[in-house]
C-alpha cells in the first residue's frame, strides 16, 4: 500500500515538472486578437500597436511608416 501512495505521489511529481518544462499551447490561445488597421495611403493592414498615429484635421489616420504618412499628407495639401 505504502509502494502504491509512493508511485502515484512520483507521478504526480513527474506531471508537475514536465508541465514546467513544456507549458501546453493554451496560454498562447487565450491571448487577444490583434487589431488591425488600413493605411490609407498604400492600404497595407497592420497591427494596430506597430502603427504610426497621426491626427490629421482632428481625425485620426494610422500608417506603415513615416513615409508613408508624409505622401498621405502632402496628397491630402495638393488640390
Amino acid at each position: 500500500m505504502v509502494r502504491l501512495a509512493l508511485f502515484g505521489i512520483a507521478v504526480i511529481l513527474l506531471i508537475l515538472v514536465a508541465r514546467a518544462l513544456f507549458p501546453g499551447k493554451s496560454s498562447s490561445a487565450e491571448q487577444e486578437p490583434t487589431e488591425m488597421v488600413m493605411d490609407p495611403n498604400n492600404g497595407v493592414y497592420i497591427p494596430k500597436s506597430e502603427a504610426i498615429k497621426k491626427t490629421i484635421d482632428g481625425k485620426e489616420y494610422y500608417f506603415s511608416s513615416e513615409q508613408s504618412a508624409e505622401e498621405f499628407i502632402n496628397k491630402q495639401k495638393s488640390p
